[in-house]
């Protein structure tokens, strides 16, 4: 009878064991590359944070942004003591609380300027003695002429503030020099309601271009 022959078969697990030490040697050689590029992209946060920082630091002004804000606040008090046209040169007290937060907001931008007092600037601050109680159904012209004093003195003061500071508004000023003109003290408030309110109106304007 004729001898047959059986082939063993070859292990495959040695193949097995093979394949999974490349592939442990590959996956060992891309986590380590992949901590590298994170390494790196962290190091770049944290220098770009510190430069942040430090220019932060070096170019915020606590006091300047504190007189920016009271300026701010000021203004805003008088544009809204002015908010109703209506009652302008016809309700005394909302006329004199306008003319005071206007006197307020000039004198707050003057400091700020380090504009050197002056008759007018020494009056502003000073509004109560320059504006008296009056009322706008009395023929009594002494009140009028008040109101005409104070916004004479605003425009003074805010002249020199805009020739200090403010080059580019001297047209702005000079238009508010000419409408402060036009009030008459001799003439009753509400006869000239529409004087007055474009007077408030214009000074606001002013003011609010020197904020910006």
């Amino acid at each position: 009878m004729a001898e047959i022959k059986i082939e063993k078969k070859k292990p495959v697990w040695p193949w097995v064991i093979l394949i999974l030490v490349v592939l442990g040697i590959i996956a060992y050689f891309v986590y380590a590359n992949d901590e590298d590029v994170n390494d790196d992209y962290d190091d770049d946060i944290i220098n770009e944070q510190v430069m942040d920082t430090t220019n932060t630091q070096s170019t915020y002004d606590p006091y300047n942004a504190g007189s920016s804000s009271s300026s701010y606040n000021q203004f805003m008090a008088y544009d809204q003591s002015i908010a109703d046209s209506t009652r302008v040169a016809v309700d005394s007290s909302y006329t004199k609380k306008a003319f005071s937060n206007l006197t307020k907001a000039v004198v707050q931008k003057a400091d700020e300027n380090n504009i050197e007092d002056s008759e007018a600037l020494s009056d502003l601050r000073d509004f109560s003695s320059l504006i008296t109680s009056i009322s706008t159904t009395t023929k009594d012209t002494k009140g009028f002429k008040n109101f005409k004093t104070a916004s004479d003195k605003v425009v003074k003061v805010m002249e020199d503030i805009q020739k200090k500071s403010y080059p580019s508004l001297q047209t702005q000023v000079a238009d508010l020099k000419t409408t402060a003109a036009k009030i008459d003290g001799s003439v009753m408030m509400n006869k000239q309601q529409n004087s007055l309110y474009a007077f408030l109106r214009q000074s606001r304007d002013v003011l609010q271009m020197m904020n910006n």
